[in-house]
């Protein structure tokens, strides 16, 4: 399976996802529920998003959201951190609370726009929580009919001028969806960590993808790592030779083995291998792999000699050449 896409451009349209770790719930009260949203609305406020939808189930959540200064990465690191912070210290949880990385779609949004929001909003009915969307409390769907008053920081007029304003005309077509729409199409907005729109659009996006890949390589847009694809073998080698040291040292656990946490975020960033597959090779849960990787990239921007560790990572990737030796591992 391969690394989950990262595209990052002003005023792109998203379909984020994210569940509970073993699908377990992320809310256990309405409170959490209520925290989570004022922490969304900090969120938009603090990098200029415009979310058009949400909707909080048990264990997991649905959002749609646009960002006019392609800042998605830093705006869900914040809202995730925020609210995992807070519920793990009102809960006494120690671990993770989320499955691994939020999903991202990038979607278009002439075509799918009007789609992703009606299939946001059916939530609970799919769920069989509530018969009538509209009487769910914790969607955005409320506002949109006109049942509630709308929040500040909820961004409904690009959908709603799609139906003159009205939001009757709006409520008929989010309850009407599931009728006029094809399985097949249903299936293709399910799907995480994807483009979705026209053929055009998606040409477009990878075009865009190849260009940034000839100007630069950032842990910003692992959709660039994404089309620089190397083996176990590779990733070894270019570690080895770029650092000098032996193999055993990719692998010993210690704390401050910086070689093997490089090893790591390499194999997840520039190979096609699973968690699982990244677990087996490195002998840990693949639930690890995954926040070992946040917990190295966080611990980077905070020590120079790591971020040059991986800077030069990247660029042998990129270049698949191995550059002379830096201190600080």
């Amino acid at each position: 399976m391969a690394r989950s896409i990262r595209i990052q451009y002003k005023n792109a349209l998203y379909h984020i996802y994210s569940r509970g770790q073993r699908k377990e719930n992320i809310f256990l009260d309405n409170n959490d529920r209520k925290k989570f949203i004022k922490k969304l609305e900090e969120t938009k406020e603090k990098f200029s998003l415009k979310i058009h939808c949400y909707v909080l189930m048990n264990n997991h959540f649905h959002l749609l959201l646009e960002t006019p200064l392609a800042n998605l990465s830093k705006a869900m690191h914040n809202l995730d951190t925020s609210y995992v912070n807070w519920f793990k210290a009102k809960h006494h949880i120690i671990g993770p609370i989320f499955q691994g990385r939020y999903n991202s779609t990038l979607v278009e949004k002439e075509t799918y726009l009007l789609n992703l929001s009606a299939y946001i909003h059916l939530n609970p009915s799919r769920a069989g929580i509530v018969k009538n969307p509209a009487n769910y409390y914790w969607s955005s769907f409320q506002y949109y009919t006109g049942m509630s008053k709308i929040p500040k920081w909820l961004y409904i007029d690009e959908i709603l001028i799609r139906f003159s304003n009205s939001k009757k005309y709006y409520t008929q077509y989010v309850l009407e969806w599931t009728q006029k729409t094809n399985e097949k199409e249903i299936e293709k907005i399910k799907q995480k960590d994807s483009i979705l729109g026209s053929e055009a659009f998606q040409k477009k996006i990878k075009e865009k993808i190849k260009k940034e890949a000839t100007r630069q390589i950032t842990r910003e847009m692992p959709e660039v790592n994404a089309i620089i694809q190397l083996d176990t073998k590779e990733i070894k080698f270019l570690i080895l030779k770029f650092f000098k040291i032996e193999e055993n040292k990719l692998y010993e656990k210690t704390k401050k083995n910086n070689y093997r946490k490089l090893f790591i975020y390499g194999l997840r960033y520039y190979t096609n291998l699973s968690l699982k597959e990244i677990g087996k090779i490195t002998d840990m849960n693949y639930t690890a792999v995954s926040e070992l990787t946040r917990r190295f990239l966080r611990e980077s921007e905070k020590d120079f000699n790591i971020k040059k560790m991986i800077q030069y990572l990247d660029d042998a990737a990129k270049r698949k050449i191995y550059l002379p030796k830096i201190d600080g591992a």
